[in-house]
């Protein structure tokens, strides 16, 4: 009986390794999305500022 509780014992620590390591896949996977998601974020952000920024120059070229 004390094999089989030493069997049952390794089964579930290898069965809580393989779900901390499917978890930490999980995590890693959706920290590469946000980080993707942000840059493209900041990537329009800027854009929109060149873009601003432009047409704040052409306008004072205008009044100038």
């Amino acid at each position: 009986m004390q094999a089989r509780t030493m069997e049952q014992i390794v089964q579930l620590k290898v069965e809580a390794a393989s779900r901390k390591a499917e978890t930490q896949r999980k995590y890693n996977k959706l920290q590469l999305q946000l980080r993707a998601e942000a840059a493209t974020k900041e990537a329009k952000a800027t854009r929109k500022y060149d873009e601003f920024q432009l047409q704040v120059q052409n306008m004072m070229k205008i009044f100038q």
